[in-house]
């Protein structure tokens, strides 16, 4: 099946892979290739949505779900994919076949906490959802399939179960309770609750809902509403010990004295606002037996009260911590994913520009030699030395585009960075302009970075001139480094928790406003005039720290200037020894090697051919690798060494590469790319790797060590399958 075909599920995580890879010719639904567009569209969002989701199509219902509904179908996954929903679910199919029917009709259907049961991992098992069921029209606009969204509930379905039970305890608790109880709401102490003992003290009057003195008026000028009163206002509790309190209990009947303890309580609202008295005591007529019974409800309430308390609390954190992380993994994921499509479109706009490049730099030379054995005027070397100038500023472009998008090639090792801002303070300096003021703050014993140590000497400088711009009438620029332990992240362009070496360059400039902050690390996002920056910087600097490992952060404030923080993970050791400078070859010239050329560029063939031969090399070229394979087939002359692209359609470089090494072992490998494909290449070492757009002596330089002395056996490229 071709690869365009299944586009739209790549990224779809294992449930894409299992859908692009499942023999639908099987099922009414045909091939993928044969699929209309609505479904295709549908089953695309459906495998790059993190909610669990299922898609049935047709009337049969096929299942075609994402990996969040894998997880949801426990053992029955994968063999749920393809599957009609009747058959992968035979537990319930009478409720999916109402859904199919309702669906397909055109209607929407949605329930809330839905109980099934269903044979998730054998055993029956009850589960609550929240289902969500909307047709999906095709092309004729007819409903052709009903989407899905499956969201399980039970375990909060079951927590509301328990708490609703400890509710209705609590409340049986208060209505049995012996002691009486009552609950009063607001200025007018309107009763909200009133437990057994309460009506039977008061005389089983109607009192919920009503005032104390219009239900109980023979309570007026006895001090109870009065002290009720005070304590409301004051929030301050009232006890009464054995006090007397005069109630009509029967209607019609005479005023009876009881003596009573009780506690008049204050019941604050979430504001801390007084929102009602709780009211609690017991008849102490009978003393003994209410005072003993008092306590051990009063014990067992506050008990549960502030048990509940404590959980309600616990939970509540809990909550705000879960929604301030989803809130954030949400926003980090849509600048990620963002910022990744903006790499991937300028990963292959370097590609293609470096190409071009290369045609242009290379003719260029050409035309430098031509022009210096003609011994032409010099307005016409300066004229080429205007081209070459500009086209090495089209490959600087081109290199900052693929340091934004994470795929230029990296040599990390361990680095000392206070050592490298040492040896660059003269260069700093001298970029600065006397108008700025250099200084540095360096930690003592500061962890080796794993870093690439050209790469880390341009961002300095990158933030450093970046910095002086951002200081038209001078300033004071801070280079300083540390040692950090960071924790999780709050910003998508930092780093995971852990031990990182920060680099920090401080600037006393104009700052950054917020809304220039959030674009800061997006390509060609400047706000420098016209023609004097390209906007790739800080996003060099982000993919950089990015592909090494770390992380960076901007803190600025506008009028008093910004600081940007480059974290790089921290290197397990020093890297010992010191490094040894290779051998420089012998030159190609004369040597008469016989070369395979393989590039589907014509143009970058042609100008590489022109290079190779003018060193004497004879070259045979191939436009694509099968060509190449061919060639080999069939011309039983030895090749010395193959020069291949490495990305070109049909057949990659590398797959070429092991391709050739089957039919000529021990033949060495120069691989030539716009760009770094960095999984393929990682095991490469740099000298079979030319960089597009590349010079003559560059690329003769590397096939003379490939080719090195005395053969090329040393110099064979292994690849990974």
């Amino acid at each position: 099946m071709a690869s365009s075909d299944t586009a739209f599920l790549r990224g779809g995580g294992e449930t894409g892979a299992l859908i692009a890879d499942f023999d639908w010719q099987s099922t009414s639904l045909g091939p993928i290739a044969s699929w209309p567009q609505s479904l295709k569209t549908v089953v695309g969002v459906v495998v790059h949505s993190a909610v669990p989701i299922v898609m049935l199509w047709g009337p049969d219902g096929f299942m075609i779900y994402n990996d969040a509904y894998s997880e949801f179908a426990g053992a029955r996954h994968p063999a749920l994919l393809g599957s009609k929903v009747r058959e992968g679910w035979p537990e319930v199919a009478d409720f999916n076949d109402n859904v199919m029917r309702i669906v397909l009709g055109g209607r929407s259907l949605a329930y809330r906490d839905q109980k099934l049961t269903l044979y998730r991992n054998g055993v029956p098992e009850p589960v609550w959802m929240n289902l969500d069921y909307s047709p999906v029209l095709d092309e004729n606009g007819r409903p052709a399939g009903v989407i899905a969204v499956v969201v399980e509930t039970t375990k909060r379905v079951q927590a509301d179960q328990r708490v609703a039970a400890e509710q209705d305890r609590l409340l049986s608790l208060f209505e049995q309770a012996p002691g009486f109880m009552a609950m009063l709401e607001g200025p007018q102490h309107v009763f909200t609750l009133a437990n057994h003992a309460f009506l039977q003290l008061i005389g089983h009057r109607e009192v919920l809902g009503r005032a104390p003195l219009e239900a109980l008026p023979e309570l007026e000028g006895q001090g109870f509403l009065e002290v009720m009163d005070d304590c409301y206002r004051s929030g301050r509790p009232f006890v009464g010990n054995a006090l007397k309190v005069s109630l009509q209990r029967e209607v019609g009947g005479g005023v009876e004295d009881r003596f009573v303890d009780f506690v008049y309580q204050p019941v604050r609202d979430s504001a801390g606002e007084v929102a009602g008295i709780f009211v609690q005591g017991s008849d102490v007529t009978q003393r003994v037996a209410g005072d003993a019974e008092l306590r051990r409800i009063t014990e067992t309430l506050e008990a549960r009260v502030e048990e509940r308390t404590a959980e309600l609390a616990a939970a509540n954190r809990q909550l705000v911590a879960q929604i301030e992380e989803r809130e954030r993994v949400e926003a980090t994921l849509r600048q990620m994913q963002r910022l990744e499509a903006v790499g991937q479109l300028t990963s292959g706009v370097a590609h293609d520009f470096n190409n071009l490049l290369t045609v242009v730099l290379g003719n260029l030379g050409f035309l430098e030699k031509t022009l210096e054995r003609a011994g032409v005027d010099g307005k016409a070397h300066t004229r080429l030395a205007n081209i070459r100038t500009a086209a090495e500023r089209g490959a600087t472009l081109t290199a900052q585009l693929l340091a934004f998008s994470r795929r230029q090639r990296l040599e990390t090792r361990a680095v000392d960075l206070n050592e490298t801002v040492a040896k660059m303070r003269e260069l700093l300096q001298s970029s600065m302009g006397g108008a700025v003021r250099l200084e540095t703050v360096l930690q003592p014993d500061l962890w080796p970075a794993l870093v690439d140590p050209t790469q880390i000497e341009l961002v300095i400088l990158n933030l450093a001139i970046n910095a002086r711009d951002a200081m038209e009438v001078g300033g004071s620029l801070t280079v300083e480094t540390a040692n950090v332990r960071l924790g999780a992240p709050n910003r998508p362009e930092m780093p995971g928790a852990g031990e990182y070496v920060m680099i920090a360059v401080a600037d006393t400039g104009t700052g950054m406003t917020p809304e220039v902050l959030a674009k800061a690390f997006e390509p060609f996002f400047t706000t420098k005039p016209v023609g004097k920056g390209s906007g790739l910087g800080l996003a060099q600097v982000f993919g950089f720290a990015k592909q090494s490992g770390g992380g960076v952060r901007i803190d600025t404030k506008l009028g008093e200037g910004s600081t940007v923080k480059v974290f790089l993970p921290r290197a397990a050791r020093n890297v010992g020894g010191r490094h040894v400078e290779a051998q420089e070859p012998p030159p190609l010239r004369g040597a008469m090697r016989r070369l395979l050329l393989v590039d589907d560029d014509s143009a970058v063939r042609e100008v590489t051919a022109a290079m190779l031969r003018e060193v004497g090399c004879v070259v045979v070229e191939a436009g694509s690798g099968g060509a190449a394979l061919d060639i080999l087939e069939r011309d039983p002359a030895p090749f010395d060494l193959m020069v291949i692209d490495f990305a070109m359609p049909g057949m990659t470089g590398a797959e070429v590469a092991r391709e050739a090494q089957l039919r000529r072992p021990g033949m060495p490998t120069i691989f030539i790319t716009g760009y770094a494909d960095l999984a393929a290449l990682q095991n490469i070492g740099e000298e079979a790797i030319v960089q597009k757009p590349f010079r003559d002596a560059e690329l003769l330089r590397k096939i003379s060590r490939a080719l090195g002395s005395g053969g090329a056996a040393g110099n064979v490229v292994q690849l990974r399958k």
